[in-house]
């Protein structure tokens, strides 16, 4: 019962409200993993939150030149590593095929596969293999410390290069590269001297970390003015890419021993007694805690400062209450008042690797807690910033970004309607009721629906019923996309249902799913997206755009029961919370393709602007690389990307033709 008080104060505490995708995602994960044989046990059981683990210098960084080994990686370490956490799922050779990769619902990327390993910038692994990509099933690794994480990702990136390749393009960069960039790649060839800008350093750790392979193809096909010239007509695509190889293996894939001695040479030695900490230096300003220096094994320093996102002042008289947490079970907690100058500090902290904690504060009736931060060490010092925000009753600030409606029949005479609403605070204050127990948002419901039951609470407690429908009394912080509602409501039907859902919440896109071959939806409203496959099940889909305060929603359904596709479990509240946690994964598989369908068709527009513009070898190259940052960051399909990708490349390999 301890436990689950504590996962339940946790998840109180954490809410923004809760990222649905995350929560189903840590879910599957763990349910996933939970019979492995394999050790992830330290990593894929963070709480709520974790992935915006505040335990590392990235978190602030402002960009990935930012992000950066402070030693050369090792890849002997890397491999010894991926084995252990990453050839489950990766396969032993990085080609995606682990003992773990068929339970997955999504492929797992293929390390060793040419075309990806080229694209990838190591800070970005980086940044994944500290943060996961939940959406992808990858769980965080905050049991590695920084270092490891490089050595991992330099692991990853040499699983597609051959010492061969790395040899070869050694010998093309002597021949060519070595008068300006010099014997070992550090910029001080003996013609550097003279030319008009410095050559670049291909030793240097922050140039390694923010640059792909296919960013120094580039430079070398199209040159860097003014001091560099174009190599794209003298080298072969092989001889390019082998040179690419070489250059990289300065930094990541297979750093010399020579360049690692000079690398750790230039750093102070740490002490003996101190643990590494992933931990930037506090900002200028930032008193440092004497107990920093002095902490001793078991005990930690937690400090952060308390800022107000709408601009208004601090309080002074706040208090702070900081929560640990071991495995989801709360076993610290304490309290401390504001300091004059907005920060606070916890001193001897019993600490130890891989303990959670958490601080809070209340502030006009709402809840503000900092990110969850994991121990690295047992005397670690943790940095939680707070943000607090003033308040507003104003209603109008809540848009809703996506509306997911499902439809499912129970039986012949009743038609179940699962809605998913995904809003954003549009303001830079939090929205709170008028008085208390009135609802912040007020959900308007078709006339005749009952059996209205939610993801997470029951009428009566968070949600208020209202005269056409319920209100939510949740505080709402800013955020785009943080707030959401998932419930559910029965509706009478015979054959045919004409649902009229009065608008109550500004909706700038709906999508809308029903199991391929059960029932069938029409509106003058909605297109015809066809086919979708979630899960394995198949469903057909529709989307709509915007819909304004006083609109209807208008849908027309029909069909039969037994004709087909997916139900949900009719009967008790846990077997709906089942089928809701089920569809709700799937409105947001559907969400993230409607998305990414907007998003694509945008890009084609201005494309076609782009098509009627002259072409030039450096156009088309700007063009591959905006492209492969907009895939990389979930903007765009596989299949679309590639298929861009190919038709890009065919262009430019015609214009290099034609010059």
């Amino acid at each position: 019962m301890r436990t689950h008080c504590a996962k339940l104060r946790l998840f109180q505490l954490y809410r923004r409200p809760a990222n649905p995708l995350v929560w189903l995602a840590i879910v599957l994960v763990a349910i996933g993993l939970a019979g492995c044989s394999f050790s992830l046990a330290a990593d894929v059981t963070p709480p709520p939150g974790a992935s915006d683990l505040a335990i590392s210098r990235t978190q602030i960084a402002s960009s990935l030149q930012d992000i950066y080994p402070l030693v050369p990686p090792d890849v002997n370490k890397g491999k010894a590593i991926f084995e252990e956490k990453c050839a489950p799922c990766h396969g032993v050779n990085g080609d995606g095929d682990g003992p773990r990769a068929a339970q997955l619902p999504n492929p797992v990327p293929a390390l060793s596969d040419l075309e990806i390993a080229r694209q990838a910038v190591p800070a970005r692994w980086y940044l994944i293999v500290t943060n996961g990509n939940l959406e992808r099933f990858m769980p965080p690794f905050p049991s590695l410390s920084d270092s490891q994480r490089w050595d991992v990702v330099a692991y990853a990136l040499s699983l597609s290069v051959s010492s061969a390749t790395i040899e070869q393009g050694a010998q093309l960069y002597r021949e060519n590269c070595a008068a300006c960039h010099g014997a070992e790649g550090k910029g001080d060839g003996p013609q550097a001297a003279s030319l008009p800008v410095p050559a670049t350093n291909f030793t240097d750790l922050a140039f390694g970390a923010s640059k792909s392979g296919f960013d120094i193809y580039s430079s070398i096909v199209l040159g860097k003015p003014p001091a560099m010239p174009a190599f794209g007509e003298k080298f072969s695509d092989e001889q390019r890419w082998a040179i690419v190889a070489y250059l990289q293996s300065l930094t990541f894939t297979k750093a010399s021993d020579a360049l690692q001695s000079a690398a750790q040479a230039t750093l102070p030695a740490p002490l003996p007694s101190e643990a590494p900490s992933t931990t930037l230096p506090p900002p200028s300003g930032t008193p440092v805690p004497t107990a920093q220096a002095t902490a001793i094994a078991g005990k930690g320093v937690i400090k952060g400062r308390v800022t107000n996102g709408s601009g208004g002042e601090v309080p002074s008289n706040l208090t702070i209450t900081l929560e640990g947490y071991d495995n989801f079970e709360q076993v610290i907690t304490a309290t401390t008042t504001l300091q004059s100058d907005n920060t606070f500090l916890f001193e001897d902290v019993a600490m130890q690797e891989g303990r959670a904690f958490v601080a809070y504060t209340q502030y006009s009736g709402a809840t503000y807690p900092s990110d969850v931060a994991v121990a690295p060490s047992q005397n670690a010092s943790l940095d939680l910033p707070i943000v607090i925000y003033d308040t507003t009753t104003d209603a109008s600030v809540i848009r809703c970004d996506r509306l997911h409606l499902f439809f499912d029949l129970l039986d012949e005479n009743t038609l179940r309607v699962v809605q998913l609403y995904i809003m954003s605070n549009t303001s830079n204050k939090t929205l709170v009721p008028e008085s208390p127990g009135q609802p912040t948002v007020r959900f308007k419901l078709p006339v005749g629906s009952s059996n209205l039951q939610f993801q997470d609470s029951v009428l009566g407690e968070r949600y208020i019923a209202t005269p056409d429908g319920f209100g939510d009394t949740a505080s709402i912080r800013p955020g785009t996309g943080n707030y959401q509602v998932l419930f559910s409501f029965t509706m009478p039907y015979n054959r045919k249902l004409d649902l009229v859902q009065p608008v109550s919440i500004p909706i700038d896109a709906i999508v809308v799913l029903v199991p391929e071959g059960s029932l069938k939806v029409r509106s003058t409203f909605l297109r015809d997206e066809g086919k979708r496959n979630a899960e394995g099940t198949i469903y057909h889909m529709y989307s709509g755009d915007s819909l304004s305060i006083g609109e209807e929603l208008r849908l027309s359904i029909s069909g039969q029961p037994g004709a087909g596709g997916f139900s949900l479990s009719s009967g008790s509240r846990e077997s709906l919370m089942v089928g809701l946690i089920v569809f709700g994964l799937a409105f947001i598989f559907a969400g993230i393709w409607f998305y990414r369908h907007t998003r694509l068709e945008e890009l084609e527009e201005e494309e076609e602007q782009a098509l009627n513009a002259p072409e030039t070898v450096e156009a088309v190259i700007d063009a591959i690389i905006a492209l492969d940052d907009l895939y990389q960051s979930g903007g765009l399909p596989e299949e679309a990307y590639l298929q861009r990708r190919t038709e890009l490349k065919e262009k430019l390999k015609a214009l290099k033709e034609k010059s």
